[in-house]
């Protein structure tokens, strides 16, 4: 249950990602996110409040991952899962290349779709628990989603809300205001297809805005309902 709206512009050298993430009310809030440095790398990124890893982050080599949950897979009960956002992490810190992945890697993850952000392509990785698929996307714009109750519909609702919208606004609005607009919108309706999501069981718990222009990385995030919160939590990095 995410949104995610990436953007680059190869000749201008920026590149981003906004993210929704939507989760059950019974997770524990997130902390807010401060760097970490390891080996030389240094990585900015929430840190989940449950298992201690992270959905979405960047580092100073330039890159952001963020992972969203794969729900049409077929699930199927794992005696001891090793959680996602611990691979989240490992990517962050170079630790494992997404290119290196295979699908032996993976037999203790839950199904997810791992995306990862640069100012050339968008690396995309697909696991279901039995196959892993590996994509690239070089497209200036790009709307990805998932929801536990829509499914596959989700994706395509958002973005069509994406296209009719706010899609005409991309020449002459910056890109973390168009993804703040965007992410933070209740159409069609407030519920579970807007953008911002409401259910009585799940919502959007928080909003992650990444922007990488030249050697500085901008974070901008809101540990809460994205409609219910004014301002952000603004954190600055040099690479």
């Amino acid at each position: 249950m995410c949104t995610a709206l990436i953007y680059r512009d190869v000749n201008a050298g920026k590149f981003g990602l906004g993210f929704n993430r939507d989760e059950s009310v019974k997770r524990k809030p997130a902390k807010s996110p401060v760097p970490e440095v390891k080996k030389d790398i240094t990585v900015l990124a929430p840190v989940d409040g449950d298992y201690g890893g992270t959905w979405i982050g960047v580092n100073s080599k330039r890159e952001i991952f963020a992972l969203l949950n794969l729900y049409e897979a077929e699930l199927k009960l794992l005696r001891n899962p090793t959680s996602r956002g611990l691979l989240v992490k490992s990517l962050l810190f170079g630790e494992i290349a997404i290119g290196d992945i295979e699908a032996g890697y993976l037999k203790q993850y839950y199904p997810f779709r791992l995306i990862k952000v640069s100012g050339e392509e968008t690396g995309i990785i697909s696991w279901d628990g039995v196959q892993l698929i590996h994509e690239k996307n070089s497209e200036d714009w790009k709307v990805l989603g998932s929801s536990f109750t829509q499914g596959p519909k989700a994706e395509a609702e958002r973005k069509k809300i994406f296209d009719e919208n706010f899609s005409s606004l991309k020449e002459k609005t910056p890109f973390d205001e168009l993804s703040r607009d965007f992410l933070s919108s209740h159409l069609p309706e407030k519920g579970a297809l807007s953008p911002c999501m409401h259910r009585r069981d799940a919502r959007t718990v928080s909003q992650t805005i990444i922007s990488v222009v030249a050697n500085s990385v901008t974070m901008e995030y809101k540990n809460g309902q994205p409609c219910e919160i004014d301002g952000f939590e603004i954190s600055k990095m040099s690479i």
